[in-house]
């Protein structure tokens, strides 16, 4: 079997993720190539693999659009082709169930026929910044619960989440993001505290940040994928309308500290506490059944 996984990462989670299944399928002797989509400088072809992974984080319960437009671009296969998808984001919620739903439709006229799904929960780049505890904890529990998902896939054990009623409306009106993404970026603005390094304009995905005579432009190209504000090393962005909203700087997803303090505890309290122990209980029946002690 041959695998081309194509990506596309925000700030760096979905990547985690990306190279977590790679390693995972390369110890399954499957031949995995990967894909980074805002490389556009490529060819692409997927006609000479026998299954497709797209991988992505959320943006307002939908796929970004660069992802939208990647697959749109897509060439229809002769044949139906296995399909995957792995997404995160910072919520557990189920409404998270509908982000696919666009790509699905668009895969399914080019034969893609989709078999498994898997969303896996990663700390916020907007809105507020989880703790490196909660970090940590989602980090090491996605690095846990992907060999069994992996191993769904290889196996051809289908698995997909659950139907949202009236999935297909809500994820519509929600894709008002692209264009809001758009019209907010254009208000981003860069303070005195930037260094001047560049680092922004040079990681865009989309280009949408250009330096002309020392001072900064933002263009209508902006999809929201925060890499800007939150890898800039001075802080010094703000982010239009949602600036409240600002996380800057990584996450340390090595170390728990104990003594940390805990931020916004009672967010989705039950809804994280339902993830974690539904992966608990994959990851422990998993380890049952490969005779792996815990």
């Amino acid at each position: 079997m041959k695998v081309l996984l194509c990506y596309f990462s925000g700030t760096g989670n979905t990547k985690k993720i990306v190279d977590k299944y790679v390693d995972e399928f390369k110890k399954r002797n499957i031949d995995i190539d990967v894909w980074n989509i805002e490389k556009k400088d490529q060819k692409f072809d997927a006609k000479n693999y026998d299954m497709l992974g797209i991988a992505y984080p959320i943006y307002a319960f939908n796929a970004p659009s660069i992802v939208v437009d990647f697959v749109k671009n897509i060439a229809k296969q002769d044949k139906k082709k296995k399909l995957f998808i792995i997404k995160s984001s910072g919520e557990p919620l189920a409404i998270n169930n509908i982000s696919s739903n666009k790509i699905k439709n668009l895969l399914k006229r080019k034969n893609f026929i989709l078999t498994n799904e898997y969303h896996y929960v990663m700390p916020y780049n907007i809105m507020f910044r989880h703790t490196d505890n909660m970090a940590f904890k989602m980090w090491d529990t996605a690095k846990k619960v992907i060999p069994v998902d992996c191993d769904e896939i290889v196996k051809n054990k289908e698995s997909k989440l659950s139907y949202i009623f009236m999935g297909n409306l809500i994820a519509w009106i929600f894709r008002i993001q692209y264009w809001g993404g758009r019209y907010n970026g254009k208000k981003y603005e860069v303070n005195e505290k930037c260094i001047k390094c560049k680092k922004c304009a040079n990681c865009c995905p989309v280009n949408n940040i250009k330096i002309e005579n020392d001072k900064f432009v933002f263009g209508d190209r902006c999809i929201m994928c925060m890499r800007c504000s939150f890898c800039c090393p001075a802080d010094a962005f703000k982010i239009g309308l949602f600036n409240k909203w600002k996380v800057n700087g990584q996450y340390n997803f090595n170390n728990y500290n104990e003594n940390e303090i805990q931020t916004h505890i009672n967010f989705c309290k039950n809804s994280y506490k339902k993830y974690f122990d539904r992966c608990d209980k994959k990851i422990g029946e998993y380890n049952d059944r490969q005779g792996v002690s815990q």
